[in-house]
């Protein structure tokens, strides 16, 4: 079994954590708004592809990771890491209550961004040094922008259709309908493809970005 100490949190998300958490107290406590609790949902959220990737990396690196373990763990992972990325569309929420000062839901929003594209970008990174040990840097490139694809289409699934990552498992024939209807529908295409689109490069810059400080 895998110590829990070996997962080993970036530094900068424990201050990140505890500004995101003192500001959403703040706010409930100043303006009574409990509006916002819900991002404390999805950071936590965050936090569960980054563990997945953290263990399936320390197995990898222990000769323990077996193709069973690794699909197992990936199909998990893949599930579940749309939610790391998924807080920047919080900001869609800014401005919505008025008695509350702008800047002050700015900082609430932008804390609760970084937690979750931080802990995004290190759980991808994590799982492009696994891909790494089996292929070529041309084909984990390919099959990293694939992922992301696909992170970038989960995002929009959870934002515009309001499906969960656990849905695959309690919702599954709901999921499947919408998504076939997406791709059915010519009227979905300029939303979908736009959104994810916007997404996909977005996210593929900002993690090529996020690798120039070489994470370990």
């Amino acid at each position: 079994m895998i110590n829990i100490n070996k997962i080993k949190i970036p530094k900068i998300i424990i201050p990140l954590s505890i500004l995101a958490i003192t500001l959403n107290i703040l706010r409930v406590i100043i303006w009574d708004k409990v509006s916002f609790v819900f991002i404390l949902w999805n950071i936590f959220l965050a936090f569960i592809p980054f563990v997945i990737s953290s263990v399936l990396l320390f197995y990898s690196k222990e000769n323990k990771l077996n193709k069973i373990v690794f699909s197992a763990g990936f199909i998990l992972w893949i599930l579940f890491i749309p939610n790391a990325p998924y807080l920047i569309t919080d900001f869609i929420h800014l401005g919505v209550i008025k008695s509350v000062p702008l800047i002050f839901d700015i900082m609430l929003l932008f804390s609760s961004t970084l937690i979750g594209l931080i802990l995004g970008f290190y759980s991808l990174f994590h799982i492009e040094q696994i891909i790494k040990i089996k292929y070529s840097t041309k084909i984990t490139s390919i099959i990293m922008g694939m992922i992301i694809l696909l992170i970038s289409f989960g995002i929009y699934l959870g934002r515009y259709l309001r499906f969960n990552s656990w849905d695959v498992f309690v919702n599954h024939t709901s999921l499947v309908k919408n998504i076939l209807k997406i791709f059915s529908e010519s009227a979905n295409y300029t939303t979908v493809f736009l959104y994810t689109g916007l997404m996909f490069v977005s996210l593929l810059l900002f993690y090529k970005s996020f690798k120039y400080t070489n994470p370990k």
